[in-house]
């Protein structure tokens, strides 16, 4: 068992888990524990759908949104204070990504084949173009999809004589188009 298990651990890639979490800074404890209760809050009322739970939802949502709010508010001013005329502009735009809940972009960094590590740009590039090539060659192709393809050139082999990208004139031209 452990060598199917090592076998497919070798032959399988793996992948992080997508994840949805937004790296804001202006999300704080108080706003992570409104979310949380406010997440909480739902889940009771499916429970037990009384009007005191009803409207504690709702009064629950009403501060999450006021908590998050106020901590963007504080979080924008704190931000604005911080700028100057020396500030650059690198700084100013990845602040406001950062505002944003937008992460920064990710180079390719590095990349596996066959148990070796690529760092090199230009031989990340190369490989991926070996892969594709190999991927599109002939030799993938299901030997049905071959015949097919032989056979369809044997129909008519006028069709596949013309030359195409050749110069027309314009008189062929106005015969095509008419």
């Amino acid at each position: 068992m452990d060598v199917v298990i090592n076998i497919a651990n070798n032959s399988i890639p793996r992948s992080k888990p997508n994840t949805k979490k937004h790296n804001t800074i202006w999300c704080n404890e108080d706003c992570k524990a409104a979310i949380k209760t406010r997440n909480k809050a739902p889940k009771r009322v499916q429970k037990q759908p009384t009007q005191h739970n009803i409207e504690n939802y709702r009064v629950i949502r009403a501060k999450t949104r006021r908590v998050i709010k106020t901590s963007k508010c504080h979080s924008w001013q704190t931000y604005v204070s911080k700028i100057n005329s020396r500030t650059s502009i690198k700084k100013v735009s990845s602040m406001v990504h950062k505002i944003a809940g937008k992460s920064p972009s990710c180079n390719i960094k590095h990349l596996y084949t066959n148990n070796t590590e690529i760092t090199e740009i230009p031989d990340i590039g190369n490989s991926l173009g070996q892969t594709f090539s190999n991927n599109s060659s002939s030799n993938n192709s299901r030997l049905s999809e071959i015949r097919l393809k032989t056979s369809s050139s044997d129909l008519n082999p006028i069709i596949w004589r013309r030359r195409y990208n050749s110069p027309f004139s314009v008189d062929e031209l106005w015969d095509a188009i008419s």
